[in-house]
């Protein structure tokens, strides 16, 4: 059985025609016996396709591998300047706000002001940090599979470091802001593919937010059709 964190919202990323298979009933017996008096060899179905392994498991860190504790609602509100402009960016962006896409065309005065907003939100929640429940229960599962485990995060390095020493549970790669493109780009999740020498197929990434790694999401998609 697998740890209760893939069990949550992130199941989304275990779905496909498994489960619709382990969910269909099966057929009558009579039913199937009589189709088999009609069936020749030559008509029997085709193998289906060949089920690709899962080699790799990469991660978000905020709100997926520790409980999220940052107000980031409140962040936006001050780095962007008060309910008005964040209601717009809201707006602008269908629903979310990508800060750091907001920050990154401003002045470098209004820009490094916006950097040490969101660091003082950052080190509140470090002083914060806790895992999320069955994040080490699911990492023991996938090391005794041999699966590989990475990670990618929009926060900074230290926050990473931090989370590495805490918790004793080491990713490699891992991936923060500092690496450019940041997520949702999908330049992240393919420097560690590249890295394990693995294709993304064989990879999946669990977040806690679609808006924040649809991107990513597209690509394994893209790369398994």
């Amino acid at each position: 059985m697998l740890p209760r964190l893939l069990l949550g919202p992130h199941r989304l990323l275990l779905g496909g025609p498994l489960a619709a298979t382990a969910s269909a009933a099966p057929l009558p017996r009579r039913r199937a016996v009589a189709g088999r008096r009609v069936m020749s060899a030559s008509a029997a179905p085709a193998p289906g396709p060949r089920r690709r392994p899962l080699r790799g498991v990469v991660f978000d860190m905020d709100g997926t591998l520790t409980v999220p504790v940052i107000d980031f609602q409140a962040m936006y509100r001050e780095v962007l300047g008060g309910d008005a402009a964040y209601a717009a960016a809201r707006a602008a962006g269908g629903g979310a706000v990508d800060i750091l896409h907001c920050i990154e065309d401003w002045a470098p005065d209004k820009q490094r002001h916006a950097y040490e907003v969101i660091a003082r939100f950052e080190q509140e929640g470090l002083d914060r940090l806790q895992i999320m429940p069955g994040a080490s229960e699911l990492c023991g599962f996938l090391d005794a599979k041999q699966i590989r485990r990475g990670l990618i995060t929009r926060n900074v390095k230290d926050a990473v470091d931090l989370f590495h020493q805490r918790f004793g549970m080491m990713f490699t790669p891992a991936l923060s802001r500092e690496f450019r493109p940041y997520k949702p780009d999908p330049a992240p999740l393919l420097h560690i593919c590249s890295t394990w020498n693995i294709p993304p197929h064989e990879v999946i990434m669990v977040g806690d937010s679609l808006k924040d790694d649809v991107s990513v999401l597209q690509l394994i998609i893209s790369c398994s059709v």
